[in-house]
């Protein structure tokens, strides 16, 4: 039933202002980031390709949201599937909290947005972070340490993380129980719940809402969701 598998709560007032103090203490690295993102964007397409500045903005702030889950600022390894230009992953990668043997690694399955993801890791000199070009479903718990293999704990706390990528459901379904059974979502409210009841097997999320922290019309509507299995 629903009421046992979701529960809905606000976003840490106080964990919010530590992520707005790790935007500002970064800007200068995201600007950049941002900007290799245009560069990249007009020749190889990694987002929509009218996407204003401004938007991107935008889209880097939502990706930081996902620090206000604990398991993503505690995690070995974090696993973005679907990733695009690098949304969450890069900005994720830039303000991490001097977790330095934290990994992250951005997958998507077109290899060409991979291939620019890699170029800007390396302009940007960003360390303990990878891109892997690879269909979500066959990674395996070997491969992906493979790309981690810096990472000091020899059973690491791994978390999937994805920005409006996949339905909750699908991603479920892609990715094995060997790599991670912990998820934590970029997305609407309303669809994640939809998607969570699709959910065959038993699984528990909560569902952290935004648009009461933030006004912007950009926020209505969107949520955080830590789905376990």
């Amino acid at each position: 039933m629903f009421e046992e598998r979701i529960t809905i709560q606000p976003v840490d007032s106080t964990r919010y202002a530590e992520i707005k103090e790790r935007y500002k203490s970064n800007l200068s690295e995201l600007n950049k980031y941002i900007e290799e993102l245009q560069w990249w964007n007009k020749r190889v397409n990694l987002v929509s390709r009218d996407v204003s500045r401004e938007t991107l903005v935008m889209h880097v702030e939502h990706s930081l949201m996902l620090l206000l889950v604990p398991i993503v600022n505690e995690a070995d390894l974090i696993l973005d599937v679907g990733t695009g230009g690098g949304l969450p992953g890069m900005p994720l990668a830039i303000c991490r909290n001097d977790h330095t043997k934290q990994r992250i690694v951005m997958n998507d399955k077109v290899e060409k947005k991979i291939w620019a993801i890699k170029q800007m890791i390396l302009k940007l000199g960003i360390s303990e972070v990878d891109a892997l070009a690879k269909n979500a479903a066959t990674i395996t718990r070997k491969e992906f340490e493979e790309v981690s293999r810096e990472t000091m704990n020899n059973t690491p706390e791994s978390v999937c993380v994805t920005k409006h990528a996949f339905k909750v459901d699908q991603l479920l379904d892609l990715i094995s129980p060997e790599l991670t059974n912990e998820f934590v979502f970029l997305k609407g409210q309303a669809e994640a719940i939809e998607e969570i009841e699709r959910v065959k097997y038993p699984v528990s999320a909560v569902i952290y809402t935004l648009d009461e922290l933030d006004k912007a019309p950009f926020y209505e509507g969107k949520a955080i969701v830590h789905l376990s299995r």
